[in-house]
């Protein structure tokens, strides 16, 4: 699975975010769409933030519990490539992978970073 997700990453050129995807689900309400764009990237930097910690301390299960929480909310904003990440990450934790764990870590950063980029713009043009 990590390395099925490790080639789907290097191969997709397309923006993290399906946007189309999270306004359909809000019923093109940009108040909602901008709620949970913003709380997203709250918790998922705040998740980052853990998963370093984790990683340092070398704790998996830690990994697998933050992949786990991040997994949904990824899916429900249409970042479909950082959620297949955090359910990869979970499974890795599941089958005591630390190996996979690491390399999936190092993917986690620069595609949040991406999708706080896109979705930080997406809020900008709401906001005009």
């Amino acid at each position: 699975m990590i390395n099925e997700i490790e080639k789907e990453l290097s191969l997709d050129t397309s923006l993290p975010v399906d946007i189309a995807k999270m306004r359909q689900m809000f019923h093109d309400n940009s108040v909602l769409v901008q709620k949970f764009c913003l709380k997203f990237i709250e918790v998922a930097h705040n998740a980052l933030s853990e998963m370093e910690v984790a990683q340092v301390e070398r704790d998996l299960p830690a990994l697998g519990r933050l992949g786990h929480k991040l997994k949904s909310s990824a899916r429900t904003i249409g970042a479909l490539s950082f959620a297949d990440i955090c359910e990869a990450l979970e499974k890795a934790s599941a089958n005591n992978n630390w190996f996979g764990a690491e390399s999936l870590l190092v993917k986690i950063r620069p595609l949040l970073q991406q999708i706080t980029e896109q979705l930080e713009n997406e809020l900008s043009q709401l906001s005009e």
